[in-house]
């Protein structure tokens, strides 16, 4: 399989606010750049945080509350320019958008679709660690090593935009209440990583995969503004088997057996919770 930043650079044509007003400002400007190389008005480039083709609100972007959240004033809507230059990025389903011994200089954050980080085995056999929505890190280690060790592949089309790692830490160190939202977000991937090994070492089948749907609801709650049971769901069934460490065939099996319980319908590319109640039960959901 091969990454997008191996191949040679391709025409990126970003949309960018900047100025005064809104998220960032009320101006907008078309950037036309080669992905990976810098762009000719540095700094337009560095007026951009966000990027204006996410599928989310800015302000339920978790990227959005650790660094453009923390640079207005309290209770205000004034909002100053983030200082980090930034390119904009998109790939195809089934593409590396990080490989886990690439070098890199660069943090990747979601901006739209899904898409998944793991570990592999030599075998080709791999664990899922985590599913990325908009507004995720695609590793958090990858804000303090080159290295994340982790592939990150889209799942579904997936836009992403590329920060500098040493422009990004020297503005995340330099401000304190934005180090501390760092630390929180370290200490939710360290609190994931416990849940994860706890599940597969300690979990029935059927409470693994309801636990991965209910928490994946809750992540894509928190990312919208309309609060519904029913939501995108483009997993197959060999994402749920390598995120639960179960096999297709058992996956497809207890998946089946929820759907005849009246617990979960799934359909095409949704996932709609029944009873939530019940899909808690089955998953000791405390």
């Amino acid at each position: 399989m091969t990454n997008l930043a191996t191949r040679p650079p391709k025409p990126v044509v970003e949309t960018s606010s900047f100025g005064g007003g809104g998220i960032l400002g009320g101006q907008t400007a078309t950037i036309i750049a080669s992905a990976g190389t810098q762009p000719a008005d540095d700094s337009k480039m560095a007026a951009t945080m966000c990027a204006v083709s996410c599928d989310r609100a800015c302000s339920l972007c978790p990227v959005h509350n650790l660094l453009c959240g923390g640079l207005g004033r309290d209770g205000g809507a004034e909002m100053q320019a983030v200082p980090v230059a930034s390119s904009l990025h998109t790939i195809p389903a089934r593409r590396l958008i990080l490989h886990p011994k690439e070098w890199s200089e660069y943090v990747p954050i979601v901006c739209s679709g899904w898409a998944m980080s793991s570990i592999a085995l030599p075998d080709g056999r791999r664990q899922i660690i985590s599913f990325l929505l908009p507004g995720d890190i695609v590793s958090i280690g990858s804000l303090i090593a080159p290295l994340s060790g982790h592939a990150v592949e889209a799942i579904t089309e997936v836009t992403y935009r590329k920060f500098k790692r040493d422009e990004l830490k020297e503005f995340l160190f330099a401000r304190a209440d934005l180090l501390e939202r760092l630390f929180k977000l370290l200490n939710e991937a360290k609190t994931r990583a416990d849940q994860l090994a706890l599940d597969l070492g300690r979990r029935r089948a059927d409470e693994r995969i309801a636990r991965l749907i209910l928490r994946l609801s809750e992540k894509v709650a928190r990312r919208s503004t309309v609060r519904t049971q029913t939501f995108d769901f483009p997993l197959r069934q060999r994402h749920i088997a390598d995120a639960t460490g179960l096999t297709p065939v058992h996956v497809s099996k207890v998946l089946g057996e929820l759907q005849r319980a009246g617990m979960v319908e799934i359909g095409g590319r949704t996932l709609t919770i029944l009873n939530t109640a019940e899909l808690q039960r089955v998953a000791d959901w405390r």
